[in-house]
């Protein structure tokens, strides 16, 4: 089978949807299909040079197109930024036509929502069906993040054109059973739920320093410093516990990068908590789950919205693969997962006071939740793994070039 995957995150950019598709291609392809990917030059990492070359003796061709970075603020400036990657991949998938190349299927994965463009654009010029996956349900995770106003003129148009990218795919794919509820009663083309998960290379990778890279009285966050995450609220609860003697020699740790990274920063110096807080910038998907396999907790929010609550956040799935007991605010699907294995302490997202308490319980009780911990990797493995998602969208891709 020949695989035409677009999507504006691939390796090596250190995001969940690079993470989740790069993943997938490389299964795809150990499966003996021919995947060709359009992507673009990696945008959320630092990246002093691109070994394209590597994915090609995998047997995954790269085209890459330059993207406008978002300058300022606003639906304008993110809306020039999407619209370059669509003008960008279109190009890339006109010179792959002229080839003479040709796919059986073409794979669209969003957000953003644009990307929907290409895919239309695409499947028309090579007259072949094309799957769109939804990871995020736009434009109302952005009206969620306070980047878009539901009552402007940009929402109205989001809208419109959300349904028909899901009118005219011939298949959608999201990331639970919530969103897929949200998507029947949007359109009557099929859904398949294709979960996040964990790769079972990472799964086996046996640590080569044996040297813990952190403290065991430790909470650490690991992902995305942004407006959904709303670390803010962690902060202030986290200065308040540790006001408590038995709790005072405990740290906070995050890791990752994002537009709250700086005012994070200020709210740590304005608390005085410069030696309880650390940050960390992003680092190797490797050195993140030796850090959350070494921490005392793992900590996971979600912003309480009725968007957010029908997705999973795709770290939780790493959270569960690093075996650690994790403190979260999180409704829906995932809260459910959390609270099935007893190892994990759950509160109602933004509720500072809930969250305080969950700090503290899960401190004070910290040995209990460890010895159920294991379960968490053993749902995700059980449950959740790339090669799980791999055998579904095979399904999915067969099913369409009968």
């Amino acid at each position: 089978m020949k695989i035409l995957l677009i999507t504006q995150f691939f390796a090596p950019d250190i995001t969940a949807a690079a993470f989740r598709l790069t993943d997938f291609a490389r299964l795809l392809v150990k499966r003996g299909h021919e995947v060709q990917v359009i992507t673009a030059y990696p945008h959320k990492a630092q990246v002093e040079a691109i070994d394209d070359a590597a994915f090609g003796s995998e047997g995954i061709q790269i085209s890459r197109c330059h993207i406008q970075d978002v300058v300022g603020s606003g639906a304008r400036a993110y809306l020039t930024h999407y619209m370059s990657f669509v003008r960008g991949s279109i190009r890339q998938g006109w010179k792959i036509w002229r080839t003479g190349w040709r796919p059986d299927v073409i794979y669209v994965s969003s957000p953003p929502l644009l990307v929907g463009m290409t895919g239309r654009f695409l499947a028309a010029l090579f007259r072949r069906p094309w799957v769109m996956e939804i990871r995020d349900i736009w434009p109302d995770t952005p009206v969620a993040a306070g980047q878009l106003s539901q009552d402007g003129r940009a929402y109205k148009i989001g809208r419109k054109m959300e349904k028909y990218f899901y009118r005219k795919a011939n298949r959608l794919i999201c990331v639970s059973q919530p969103m897929s509820e949200y998507l029947a009663e949007e359109t009557r083309t099929p859904v398949t739920v294709i979960y996040n998960g964990v790769s079972l290379e990472d799964a086996e990778a046996e640590r080569q320093n044996p040297e813990k890279t952190l403290n065991s009285k430790t909470i650490l966050y690991a992902g995305n410093l942004g407006h959904l995450q709303e670390l803010e609220l962690l902060i202030q609860g986290f200065s308040e516990v540790c006001r408590n003697p038995e709790l005072a020699d405990w740290k906070l740790h995050l890791l990752g990068a994002g537009a709250q990274l700086e005012m994070l920063k200020q709210l740590v110096q304005e608390l005085d908590l410069k030696d309880q807080v650390i940050f960390h910038s992003a680092v190797s998907r490797e050195d993140a789950m030796r850090m959350m396999q070494d921490c005392g907790l793992l900590y996971l929010n979600l912003k309480l919205h009725p968007t957010l609550a029908k997705t999973i956040p795709s770290k939780l799935f790493d959270y569960f693969l690093a075996g650690r007991p994790i403190v979260a605010g999180l409704a829906g699907e995932g809260r459910q997962l959390l609270e099935s294995t007893q190892a994990n302490v759950v509160f109602n997202p933004g509720n500072v006071d809930e969250l305080k308490q969950a700090i503290a319980t899960a401190i004070t009780n910290l040995s209990n939740l460890e010895q159920n911990a294991h379960l968490n990797r053993e749902l995700v493995l059980k449950r959740f793994t790339r090669d799980t998602a791999v055998d579904q969208l095979e399904s999915v891709f067969q099913e369409l070039i009968k």
